[in-house]
């Protein structure tokens, strides 16, 4: 039996929300302090064509770099600050892995890193993320 575990959905959310019509319904899990999910955008995320808007896979890193402190803390977070790199197109229709982790917690923030991978292990897009623990329910 595995040790990973299901990460909540938020309803609402964009990226990983069950009850947005037009999000991307992405299910992650989490371990210790890493977070993976499978990510493949649709051709309406795209700018142009084939390729992943920008902001579509910012989301996604954000995203899946906050939940690592979600396993940490238990608690949403807010995204304070958020830093990323493309280093090749996201296309559309093609499978992506996302992993993340949490790099440490100053007080009530903590900071994250992640990356978009393809099949080849190869980081499409990297970003770091600075996070600030809530008590949303």
């Amino acid at each position: 039996m595995s040790d990973w575990q299901t990460i909540p959905k938020y309803p609402t959310c964009f990226v990983c929300g069950d009850k947005n019509p037009i999000g991307l319904n992405m299910d992650f899990r989490g371990k210790d302090n890493i977070v993976e999910a499978e990510f493949e955008a649709q051709p309406n995320h795209c700018g142009y064509e084939g390729i992943v808007h920008g902001g579509i896979v910012s989301a996604v890193l954000d995203e899946g770099m906050g939940w690592t402190g979600y396993l940490a803390f238990g608690k949403y977070y807010l995204t304070m600050e958020l830093k990323i790199r493309l280093r090749a197109p996201v296309k559309a229709k093609t499978k992506y892995k996302f992993r993340g982790e949490m790099v440490r917690k100053i007080g009530n923030v903590f900071i994250a890193k992640g990356a978009l991978f393809d099949a080849d292990g190869t980081a499409v897009a990297e970003g770091e993320g600075k996070y600030f623990i809530t008590d949303i329910e």
